[in-house]
């Protein structure tokens, strides 16, 4: 059974965000920059986690924000942390429904490995999007950090992978980086962790960092 309290280790327990790491607001940050902040839009974060990047997407863009999480206690403690009225938390598991062709962008920043049926969370995605919005997504390297049985995730990716999952339901690429939160060995893999290391909030060649980030548009 999986552990979906907010301590379980699968998401940042703080708001503080001199506590989160640097590549995770960076991806957050650019996909804000990425918004057009004179329009009224419509959002979603899918997994939202403790809410920090969608308070961040709230507080850079002029957009309201449905924010989403399997952990009741994490949207329990961000509707009482994060009063924004710009945001709607709700707790789900997935499976779950989204309207479709209603948000004009979409954040789901390292979440589709932790879905064992990713395809049909990938079409969830693309469904709700209206025709022409942004889905930013992340998700684990596997050439930089190979799936070794990591108990939350179900498997992690290669580039290849979500650009062909991504052309199977219309979406066309407009950007593609990694990032990265981890020290490499000199096999080039994944070998040590720094939650809050100092440097990580820059993108990398797509191949080089341990967590790839596309910029899709839906066709």
């Amino acid at each position: 059974m999986k552990d979906y309290s907010l301590k379980s280790g699968e998401r940042y327990p703080t708001l503080d965000l001199n506590l989160i790491g640097g590549d995770h607001l960076w991806r957050y940050n650019y996909a804000a920059s990425r918004v057009d902040a004179n329009a009224r839009l419509f959002g979603a974060d899918v997994f939202c986690g403790s809410g920090y990047g969608a308070a961040l997407l709230a507080q850079k863009t002029n957009a309201m924000i449905l924010a989403i999480d399997g952990s009741a206690e994490a949207i329990e403690v961000a509707t009482r942390k994060l009063p924004d009225p710009n945001i709607i938390f709700a707790a789900k598991l997935f499976p779950f429904e989204l309207p479709e062709n209603t948000f004009d962008f979409i954040t789901s920043m390292e979440s589709i490995e932790h879905v064992k049926d990713y395809e049909t969370f990938m079409w969830m995605l693309v469904k709700a999007l209206k025709k022409g919005g942004s889905l930013f997504i992340s998700m684990p390297n596997e050439n930089v950090m190979p799936y070794t049985g990591y108990i939350w995730h179900y498997k992690h990716f290669v580039s290849s992978e979500i650009r062909e999952l991504a052309d199977r339901h219309g979406l066309e690429q407009v950007n593609a980086f990694s990032t990265s939160s981890a020290a490499y060995g000199d096999d080039g893999k994944t070998c040590l962790f720094y939650p809050y290391q100092m440097n990580n909030d820059k993108p990398f060649d797509l191949e080089s960092g341990d967590t790839l980030f596309f910029e899709f548009k839906k066709k």
